[in-house]
């Protein structure tokens, strides 16, 4: 049964669990890439990979475990795999664990018996089309258990006909990094290499909205506010687990708040509970001689930007501005406008500036336009009474021979102004001349078509297909889908090369474009939910 507080916020099952769950993966950005490296090296037999992190809680495990279930769904019964979660084992005791769980039978104590089984048993994967992988996790508690590395190391020359038998993927935080790299013999048998960072803003905005789409989260809801998403990426430092538990527990405090959305409030109640200080606030004053708050401590060393404090002033009502105390001097300090409204000020009046010395530009370039300067060789004529401004002309060529002649005879019945009264008019009552018209056929070109595909529904038939932000290869790629998922699709477009590409919608509401290459439009499918 679901919990109280995720019914309240509509998910239908846990988004931020801190247990490693492949389904929940946001694999974009360099989870992708690395997940990417990691296949490559497995189909090419590239023989052993290096995976590290800068620090702990960065998603490797999750990463790995979502390696094993691709691995699975693409080759069945012929994959076979051993995950070492725990390596603090002796060198026997790791080829006997390794040895079990690529087999699936009990392994005894004896360790040539075990390398023969193991041998074996990889070989008929092989020969049945499969693929093996060794996986040892956690590797900087290997740092000083040589003897265990340089086992390791020569389990990786189990070949066959010249092929690695298995793909052995070494994964630790950065201690590993520089132990490996001291090694020579083991770092030189390690070819692909993957070096995980901390998330960025934006990198965390996506995980945590992705989470919750997969957790059944309304479509188009505002679970968390930007500036909470900020908060709680400046608290974790870009740690996807820290981030997960702060996120889980801010849901749990906008539950017992009744908030309709989870605001910097919550989080910081959130914030102030992991840290064992309670749930005051900083910016909430307390009654009694006590002039000053607790403040998050948590955070405190966080960098934040001096133009904008991370919250706002709570709004107070007349009763409450009457009971409450007078403001300190300190409080005072902290409303009184600082260095960052000054420099709003110059950048607006800076801004108004420049508007008004382009609009006056323009006047004066539409003047000349409608009363363009007489030639230096050409000696203007004075206009008669009453003539029309019009001179007349031969095939459009100029003034015709007999103008003069057209000129001296006198038109009483025309009603035109003298060309003097044109130029005192001012500049906004004239008519800028009309620019010419353009060749449509580039726009015709660029022009989007909606599709009979609108409306319908897409099957991904590709390993995994990028979804990008504009209809084109180039575009950055702003997520991916894997195989057998549904989409929706809501427009079509063509790219310069006649490639057509579908728009869609990533976590219920972002748009993004995916290519025909990777999908296959057909009837009767309901989107993923």
């Amino acid at each position: 049964m679901i919990e109280e507080y995720l019914q309240y916020w509509g998910l239908d099952r846990h988004p931020f669990l801190l247990a490693p769950d492949s389904r929940m993966m946001c694999v974009t950005g360099q989870y992708y890439e690395c997940l990417e490296r990691l296949k490559y090296a497995i189909t090419t037999g590239k023989g052993g990979v290096l995976l590290v992190s800068e620090d702990a809680g960065l998603g490797k495990t999750t990463l790995l475990l979502k390696l094993i279930d691709d691995m699975k769904e693409r080759y069945g019964d012929a994959f076979r795999y051993a995950y070492i979660d725990h390596p603090t084992l002796s060198a026997a005791q790791m080829i006997s664990l390794i040895t079990s769980q690529i087999s699936g039978i009990p392994a005894g104590e004896d360790k040539l018996r075990n390398l023969d089984v193991l041998k074996s048993t990889l070989i008929d994967a092989k020969e049945q089309g499969g693929k093996s992988i060794i996986i040892v996790d956690e590797g900087q508690l290997l740092c000083e258990a040589h003897d265990v590395l340089q086992e390791l190391r020569i389990l990786i020359n189990l070949t066959h006909m010249g092929e690695y038998l298995h793909t052995f993927i070494l994964s630790g935080q950065r201690a590993l990094w520089h132990t490996i790299k001291s090694m020579p013999e083991f770092w030189q048998r390690l070819p692909v290499r993957y070096y995980f960072v901390p998330l960025k803003l934006e990198e965390t905005k996506e995980l945590v909205n992705y989470r919750l789409y997969r957790a059944g989260a309304e479509e188009g809801r505002e679970v968390f506010q930007e500036d909470a998403l900020e908060i709680i990426h400046r608290y974790a430092k870009g740690s996807p687990r820290t981030l997960i538990a702060l996120a889980d527990l801010s849901l749990l405090v906008g539950y017992t708040n009744h908030a309709a959305r989870i605001s910097f409030k919550e989080v910081s109640k959130a914030i102030q509970a992991m840290s064992g200080q309670g749930e005051s606030l900083p910016y909430v004053r307390e009654e009694g001689p006590r002039e000053t708050g607790p403040s998050l401590s948590s955070i405190s060393t966080i960098e934040r930007p001096v133009d904008r404090p991370p919250w706002k002033r709570p709004e107070y009502s007349e009763a409450m501005l009457k009971t409450s105390p007078p403001m300190t001097d300190k409080f005072k300090k902290v409303v009184r406008p600082g260095p960052a409204y000054l420099i709003l000020a110059f950048v607006a009046l800076f801004l108004a500036g420049m508007v008004t010395y382009f609009y006056i530009s323009d006047s004066f370039a539409r003047k000349r336009i409608a009363n363009p300067a007489p030639a230096a060789s050409q000696t203007p004529e004075k206009p008669l009474s009453g003539q029309n401004p019009v001179s007349p002309t031969v095939n459009g060529a100029g003034p015709a021979p007999d103008a003069p002649q057209v000129l001296s005879q006198p038109a009483p019945q025309v009603t035109a102004q003298p060309a003097p009264q044109i130029t005192s008019q001012p500049a906004s009552q004239i008519i800028p001349p009309k620019p010419l018209p353009q060749a449509p056929q580039k726009e015709a070109a660029e022009k989007i078509t909606l599709s009979p595909a609108a409306g319908k529904n897409a099957l991904v038939v590709a390993e995994a297909g990028n979804i990008r932000n504009a209809p084109d290869l180039d575009a950055p790629r702003i997520g991916v889908i894997f195989k057998d998922e549904t989409i929706r699709i809501f427009d079509e477009k063509k790219d310069r090369n006649g490639e057509r590409w579908f728009m869609v919608h990533i976590y219920g509401k972002k748009e993004g474009w995916i290519s025909e290459r990777v999908v296959e439009v057909r009837e009767g499918l309901s989107p993923e939910q």
